[in-house]
């Protein structure tokens, strides 16, 4: 963001100048000691008594600090109104009417499908939701039909990095975005009526791709024993 800076000087009826300048949303005024356009010495009201170069220093200091306070951190993707890392299973339950699907093996947490009949979104087949072992939406799978592939991906497009595409004539189609922490992809088989479109964490997607790999190493060196 950039700070913009709107001097005005006042002259009528005043003998010493006075510059007005808005901080941070506050208002202070500088006194100028001298003639309009050098700014030798500067008196800081609110503080007494200042050096011009002290008195910037704590302009752009108190700045800083209030736009660390007052700017909000981005919120995560929400699919189905579910804010990936941060709601809860309380939350979910709050919003959806849904029923348990065990444990997740890679995550470790609970499984959740939600009651799509309920969902006001057309197209939608399924809609499992995954959680940590702290109780956090750490995935959102959803199954929809596969000729809203094109309208979801353009939305999706507006709201997310695309990092990936691959849209063949004939073939799978499949595009992933990310937003901070989280990976979304649209995954459409082409041998398929429905495609999949999947919010999940980085960090799940480790855990993901690292099973896999172990997985698969060991069911190599099995193989491997029996030559």
């Amino acid at each position: 963001m950039r700070l913009k800076y709107f001097v005005s000087i006042i002259r009528a009826r005043f003998s010493t100048p006075i510059l007005e300048i808005p901080m941070c949303g506050m208002r202070k005024d500088l006194r100028a000691s001298e003639q309009v356009g050098e700014f030798r010495s500067l008196e800081f009201l609110p503080f007494g008594h200042e050096g011009k170069g002290m008195m910037f220093k704590k302009w752009i200091a108190g700045c800083a600090l209030a736009m660390s306070i007052s700017v909000p951190a981005m919120a995560a993707p929400a699919p189905f109104g579910l804010e990936i890392g941060k709601a809860t299973v309380g939350e979910m339950k709050n919003k959806h009417s849904a029923r348990s699907s065990g444990t997740n093996a890679y995550s470790g947490g609970a499984m959740y499908q939600l009651d799509v009949s309920r969902i006001e979104f057309d197209g939608l087949k399924s809609v499992l939701v995954i959680f940590n072992p702290a109780g956090k939406v750490e995935g959102v799978v959803a199954t929809l039909e596969k000729d809203r592939f094109d309208e979801i991906s353009r939305s999706l497009s507006g709201k997310y990095k695309t990092v990936s595409k691959k849209l063949p004539f004939v073939g799978d189609k499949r595009i992933v975005w990310v937003d901070g922490g989280t990976e979304i992809e649209l995954n459409a088989p082409h041998m398929s009526f429905v495609m999949t479109m999947q919010y999940v964490t980085k960090d799940l997607l480790k855990k993901f791709n690292n099973t896999e790999n172990e997985n698969a190493k060991s069911k190599a060196r099995n193989e491997a024993s029996q030559l």
